[in-house]
Order: C-alpha cells, then structure tokens, then sequence
C-alpha cells in the first residue's frame, strides 16, 4: 500500500465511512425510488454510491438522469469532488450541503421534505461525536421522540434524525452494521422506526459486504415505507428480520416480502435465539425456570479493565524493563489479554510463564513524575508533550501517568471470544488492561462458591445463555459488554464443597491442556446430576446441538 492509499484509508476511517459497493446500491435504490418524481436524499454521501445508483435509477425512468431530484449533505470536502465527477456539472450547493447532518443547519433554501432516504451512515463510537454536537442532535431526537442515549454510535443519530425529512407515505432505506441488532440503544432505535412506518423489514446479509473495507462485521439492510404523520404509541412488536446469503438473495427477499410471500423471518430483538431449534430450546427455557437458575450479575459486578491511553508504552515485557533499569516493586503487575489464561483461575506460575514468552505483564503507572522513583521518571519524560496533549484518557486523569487505580479483580471475563467465554478467578492478584473485564464478588461468597461459579460458566447451559446475552462482532467472535456478561445464567445446584472441588480442578486441567469441550463436560456432568434431571447425558447432548446451532449461526 503507497502512501497516498494508506493516507486515504486512514481519512476514511476517521470519518467512519465505508463505501458500499454498486450491486447493493442498485438494488436499494430500486426499491426506493418508484417514480421520475421521487425525491431522493442521503445524508451522507461520501463516495457517492448511492447517489450514482440513484442517478441510474432516474436515468431508467425517464431515458435521462433527473438530477434535480436527487438532494445529499457531507461533512467531507472530498466528497463534493466524487459528486462533482457524478454530475459532470457545478455542485448546485442548495441541493448539495457541505456540513455535519447532526447539527442540522441547511441553507433557508433547503427542501425539507423527501419521498425517499437512503444511504449508509458513518460508522462511529460515541466516543468520536463531540459532546456539544451530540446534545444538540438528541435534543433534535427528544422532539422526534425518540430518546436514543448518549452512548449510541453515529450511524444511529443519522438513522433517527433523517425521519425528520420523510414525507408522509415515504420510505428510507440503509445499510446498517450488526449493531442494529444486538447494541442496547438499538432496541428504542427499531421501536421509533416500527412505530414511525406502516412497514419495515430488515435482511442479515451473510456474506461480508466491507472486507475490502477492513471490516468483516455482518451488515444489516433496514428498509421501511409508509412514513406516519405521527409515530404511533400504541404499536406492540419488533422489526421483522429475513436472513440472505449475498446480495442476488436480498433481492429475491424484497420481491417476497413485496408480494406478501416472505416466510422463515424473526424479530431483530429475538434473531440469537429464533436459530434454536425446539428441543434444545425447551430444555433451556426449562433449566432457566429452575430455582437453581441465578445470574452471574447476582454474585459478581464487571466492570472494564484499565485504560491506559497507550498500552504500547505503558506496558512493558520483563527484557523492556530491564533495558530500561526499572525494578519490579515499581512496576504494576498486569495481565495484557485475555489468551494468556489457560486455566479456571490465574496462578503465580502462570504469571512467570507469560513473561518467559515476552508478555508484557508490567504496568508503568505514577501519582507524579516528580515523586516517581528515578527510573519510571526517566521513562514518562521520553513520551511526547504534543501526544500528551491530544490523548482524550490522560485528560481524565488527575495525573496523566497513573495509569493504575489499584481496584485488583477477583475474577476476569474475556471482552471478546471466538469459542465460549469463562470466568476466570484472579488468585495471582493481578490488575488487568480494557480487553479484558475486572469482576468484584458483591456479597460475600466462599472459596467453594467462587470454584462454583468459575465452573458453572463453562457449562453448555451457560454458554447457551452467553450467545444470547452477548453479541456477534467483526469476524463472527461473541462479544460481552459488562451489563450483557452480568446477564448470563449460571445453574448452582446443592453440590457438596469436595466434589466442585474436584470437578473445578479437572476442568482447569482441561482448560491448560487446551481441550474446552472437556472442561464443558465435566460441568455439565456435575450441574445436571445434581439437578436430577432424567439421564443427564442425554440432556447435555440436547443442549450441545442448541450451542452449535447458535455458534454457527454468529460464526456463518
């Protein structure tokens, strides 16, 4: 990749902005524009996409391209010259806005009102929106009446905000990330839109719609006609979700859903498990409905690990340290990820062996670089003013170097996993980074219990519960916000103290040696024993079909 290339992609992701490609667009506009007269907006057009197949779209009604009718805003500059090269004409700068679509400041000229809006927004965290542009785009939201949250990413703003510009009867359609489905401001995003249209469905694309892109997470198309004058209140229910392999299967689906002729769907809000097939599903709503049935979130409270604002720098391997004369007492010690546990609880030992394999286990951290040990001051006055300076984490610190908040875990859950995820008890006493979660025992709880737990989490009951209670991310890993992990049920049976015991141990020694489905086996056989279920092996069985289905279905 050349340096202007490079240059480019990082622009692109600056703005979060993922070009769709043609055969897409094409079939979004069909369904959009039903007539020369339609009037089309994107709020943010960025490579002009959409608004080439739109342009096309005219083009086959009328022979000509009604350009006219065609109306777009971009916050980049460079977007006007890819528009520029579509139109072969001056940009008509009343029908074209240079500007952020959040503030919603249009020109006095500006239409208003469209038949059709269509696009695929930028793909941002809130933590890239500014705090004053995003209190005047919820306040824009509030009026609609739609209270999205102040930790909704930036496609979710655009998707609620251009309601405001639909004509009664009128349609929007949009390329959407996975998000849509699973992020916990989603859920009030697809109530406003089911409440605000007569019809909406939305289709999970399997095959990966932005690779060429860099990102392999799934896309969701969301199309919704028959705008309300007024959301309705009374509207019970969720958007409808059809599944497609690749984009000539999307346009099969619309055709269908257009003749009333559409089956196999399910709600977004319940696509985890409508994949369950009946007998895995029974048993599991069962199971759930047992006394024995408890949450992780009633024992534990998860919380993110620390953030340094630059783990490159902050976290140093053992040969790091010693190049640069620091001791270990003045050193933090820190598990950097999650892969290194091998085991149901972090040992002393396993320390060591993470830093024989150059893991990067020590923490620098300091209240101040003027009462810091000499080494460590050294150390902090080589990093950048200038980086210092922009680095939104250091400003939230009293001091921007201390990176630790001495809050030690009992316990560490993966953020993300491509199998299944565990709890892991911290007897090493270490801290950890952000890519992993820190867990606190909220009451007090025995050795036994905490063994318990750990092991109950590798039941296939559990991870059942955590493919539902977590979220498909990227390419197909299972992913766990600290509110989403404290969701997940775990099944605590009367089991005496020197059989978890055991059991705990045997499942460890399985975990090291690599073997997951082992250490699954030993739980279930001890949890649905004790459970007196009728012939456990037979339910574990069930249970295991239900975990592949959900599995392949997050991994497809």
């Amino acid at each position: 990749m050349n340096t202007l290339q490079k240059r480019a992609n990082d622009r692109k992701k600056e703005l979060g902005a993922y070009y769709t490609h043609k055969g897409l667009t094409d079939i979004i506009c069909e369904w959009a524009i039903r007539s020369s007269n339609c009037r089309v907006f994107e709020p943010s057009f960025g490579g002009c996409g959409f608004l080439r197949s739109a342009h096309d779209r005219f083009t086959d009604f009328e022979g000509s391209a009604a350009t006219e009718q065609i109306f777009g805003c971009d916050i980049d500059p460079e977007a006007f010259g890819f528009l520029a090269d579509l139109l072969e004409r001056p940009i008509d700068l009343e029908r074209f806005h240079q500007g952020d679509f959040l503030l919603q400041e249009f020109p006095r000229s500006w239409l208003g009102s469209f038949d059709a809006v269509i696009g695929n927004p930028p793909y941002l965290s809130y933590q890239k929106i500014h705090p004053s542009v995003r209190e005047i785009a919820l306040a824009y939201l509030r009026d609609e009446g739609l209270d999205l949250g102040r930790r909704a990413s930036l496609w979710a703003y655009f998707v609620g905000l251009s309601s405001r510009f639909i004509t009664e009867g009128g349609r929007m359609a949009w390329v959407l990330p996975s998000s849509f489905l699973y992020a916990n401001y989603s859920q009030s995003l697809r109530k406003f839109i089911y409440n605000s249209f007569e019809d909406v469905r939305a289709f999970e694309m399997q095959e990966r719609q932005f690779l060429l892109e860099g990102t392999e997470e799934k896309t969701i198309v969301v199309l919704a006609e028959g705008k309300r004058s007024k959301a309705s209140d009374n509207l019970v229910g969720d958007i409808q979700l059809a599944r497609c392999a690749g984009v000539r299967d999307l346009a099969d689906e619309i055709q269908k859903w257009k003749d009333g002729s559409s089956s196999g769907t399910s709600s977004c809000g319940s696509a985890v498990l409508d994949c369950l097939s009946r007998a895995p599903l029974e048993l599991f709503e069962q199971l759930k409905a047992s006394k024995h049935h408890h949450t992780l979130g009633e024992y534990v409270r998860i919380q993110i690990g620390l953030v340094t604002g630059n783990n490159r720098f902050f976290l140093r391997t053992d040969d790091e340290r010693q190049e640069a004369g620091i001791s270990t007492r003045d050193l933090v010690d820190i598990l950097p990820r999650f892969s290194f546990v091998k085991g149901s609880h972090l040992t002393l030992n396993d320390v060591d062996v993470m830093r024989e394999n150059a893991a990067k286990t020590f923490l620098v951290s300091a209240k101040s670089m003027e009462n810091a040990p000499q080494k460590i001051g050294e150390y902090l006055a080589s990093y950048p003013e200038d980086a210092k300076a922009k680095c939104s984490t250091f400003k939230k610190r009293s001091s921007w170097s201390q990176t630790d908040d001495g809050a030690i875990p009992d316990l560490f859950f993966p953020v993300m996993q491509h199998n299944g995820p565990r709890v892991v008890l911290n007897t090493a006493g270490l801290n950890c980074t952000n890519s992993i979660h820190r867990g606190y025992f909220i009451q007090d709880v025995s050795e036994t219990r905490k063994k318990f737990i750990s092991l109950a989490s590798l039941s296939t009951f559990s991870q059942i519960s955590a493919e539902i209670a977590g979220r498909s991310y990227g390419s197909g890993a299972l992913k766990h916000e600290p509110r989403e992990a404290e969701a997940i049920g775990l099944l605590l049976p009367p089991i005496h103290h020197t059989k978890i015991s055991s059991a705990f141990r045997r499942a460890d020694a399985f975990l090291r040696a690599g073997d997951f489905n082992e250490a699954t086996q030993v739980a279930d056989h001890v949890i649905l024993e004790s459970l007196d279920v009728d012939c456990a092996p037979t339910q574990a069985a069930i249970l295991k079909s239900g975990l592949a289905q959900l599995r392949q279905n997050r991994q497809r």
